[in-house]
């Protein structure tokens, strides 16, 4: 080896170890005292990516952990709202039992006022806790809770929600069979008097006829002739009983518009008044013409030129045809909304031979509409008003629109005057029907508490069913709940052993860093003094 003064390579090198473990020393002293393996990314940039991943993850899984707590305890204020609508069908039924009985010998009014107050309760609690038709929560509801694995991100999001399928579970007095969507007669006559001599009374809305007809359409029936026999009708009952018989042939004649006329299950019921009735159906959007059938008229307060009435629900909306000439187009956009919240719209176009006339184009229309395998553009109808008005009539139970856009000459809608696309609903010439919100049971007469008895039996059935499926979505969301904190915990466990310090090995780290520096700075010392070795060379 050579001696040399001015470089000392033993003293560099001695530097450089001491550099080296004051590193070691300041990296120990910043795990034990942050509790951290990695405290910045150079100290492992491959593991901090990966414990930053799995730090987001747990934010996420904390948040749907909420999410669905949040969920949860909805689904229990909707479980409440249901009990209570569960006493309310108690106390009705109670009332309903007792109108029913022929030894009773009240006041059946002052029954039927209870009763009816009580199904305006029912439709009052299940909107407060929005299990009313078109309400906040009778849909499809998503819980995201996170967690969830997939080969797409649309996999991920799916496997990482829980759905709660509440679609079909309103419990207002309309779903649970309490009351429909309705025509109701005209309450100028006073059908309870059969001849008092003046114009308002039974005999003069019947005209003196024997017979009478209207047409019923509705989804998947159209223009279905029902022939009503008035032959010894001489009361309301027995009209009622007369309508309700004629409906029934119909429904008995085997066509599939009958088949689908007997699932609408439109009936004629005494109103709460007793001096009038409604054709009522629970869930099925419908309308009655009258054609010129003077009785029909008269008790539907139509006129020949506009005789379709709509029980529609929310909706009903009416506007001019004119006849597509040979040639020309017009195209209509049908849009509603289903139960997930999702738009869904069909484009029907209609040439001279599919719009020739109203009645024509409502049909295509209609197929369009029922063979669009979409549930929420099926509920809409659509009728020809006829003897000459040459209108369409769209209705439905849930809110829709209709949208005429821009046709060639000759347009079939609003006279041929739209030159840019135009919402129904704004035209001029739309007019909005005579469409009723719904009719109540009532329990004013023995029969019809013998029909509100048999109604409230199948109402604690269909409640039953909501609440069921209500239950079943806190089990779903208790669950869910569950295993996101099982997915959390063993996020946390794995973040822990990428992040986290050993401070039991850094403890011993410190200590050997410690010496380590003291050796380094001792033989720091020693390596400095060794070129004074050389002047023992220099003095011989």
């Amino acid at each position: 080896m050579s001696y040399t003064i001015n470089t000392n390579v033993t003293s560099l090198q001695a530097q450089d170890y001491l550099r080296v473990n004051a590193d070691f020393y300041a990296k120990t002293i910043n795990r034990v005292t942050s509790g951290l393996r990695i405290v910045a990314s150079g100290d492992d940039a491959a593991g901090l990516a990966i414990a930053n991943a799995i730090r987001s993850d747990r934010a996420v899984l904390t948040q749907g952990i909420r999410n669905a707590n949040d969920g949860l305890s909805t689904l229990q204020t909707i479980d409440g709202g249901i009990n209570n609508i569960s006493k309310l069908l108690d106390r009705a039924r109670t009332l309903a039992a007792q109108s029913a009985s022929g030894t009773f010998e009240g006041n059946r009014e002052v029954l039927n006022q209870e009763f009816q107050s009580v199904l305006t309760e029912i439709d009052r609690q299940a909107k407060v806790i929005g299990l009313n038709q078109g309400g906040d929560f009778a849909r499809t509801l998503s819980v995201f809770i996170g967690g969830g694995r997939g080969a797409t991100s649309s996999e991920t999001i799916t496997n990482g929600s829980v759905e709660v399928d509440l679609s079909q579970s309103a419990v207002d007095a309309r779903s649970l069979g309490l009351s429909g969507y309705s025509v109701s007669s005209n309450s100028s006559y006073d059908l309870s008097v059969w001849d008092d001599g003046s114009p308002n009374d039974m005999q003069s809305a019947l005209n003196s006829q024997t017979s009478m007809t209207f047409n019923l359409s509705g989804v998947g029936f159209d223009d279905l002739t029902v022939t009503v026999n008035l032959n010894g009708v001489q009361d309301l009952e027995g009209l009622v009983n007369a309508i309700n018989a004629g409906i029934e042939t119909v429904e008995n004649s085997g066509t599939s518009g009958a088949v689908a006329l007997r699932s609408a299950n439109i009936r004629a019921l005494i109103n709460a008044d007793g001096k009038s009735f409604s054709l009522v159906s629970a869930t099925t959007a419908y309308s009655v013409e009258a054609g010129a059938d003077q009785a029909a008229l008269n008790l539907f307060n139509r006129t020949a030129a506009a005789n379709v009435w709509a029980a529609g629900g929310l909706e009903a909306r009416s506007f001019n045809w004119v006849d597509i000439g040979a040639g020309n187009s017009q195209r209509i956009t049908i849009t509603a909304v289903d139960d997930s919240g999702a738009i869904r719209s069909i484009d029907v176009d209609l040439d001279d031979t599919t719009g020739a006339n109203a009645d024509t184009a409502a049909d295509t229309i209609n197929n369009r509409l029922q063979n669009s395998g979409v549930a929420a553009l099926r509920k809409i109808v659509v009728s020809e008003a006829g003897n000459g008005a040459n209108r369409l009539v769209f209705y439905s139970t849930a809110k829709f629109k209709v949208v005429v856009h821009a046709g060639s000459a000759s347009e079939g809608v609003n006279g041929g005057t739209a030159t840019t696309a135009e919402s129904v609903t704004n035209s001029s010439t739309e007019t909005t029907l005579n469409n009723s919100n719904g009719a109540n049971l009532s329990i004013a007469t023995k029969e019809g508490a013998e029909q509100a008895v048999s109604a409230l039996a199948d109402a604690v059935r269909k409640l039953g069913e909501a609440q069921a499926a209500v239950g079943k979505g806190q089990n779903q969301l208790n669950f869910a709940i569950s295993l996101a904190y099982t997915q959390l915990n063993n996020l946390a466990a794995s973040e822990s052993r990428i992040r986290d310090a050993d401070l039991a090995a850094e403890a011993a780290n410190l200590t050997k860093a410690q010496i380590l520096q003291q050796a380094g700075i001792a033989a720091l010392a020693q390596a400095n003094v060794a070129p004074q070795a050389v002047l023992s060379l220099l003095r011989g």
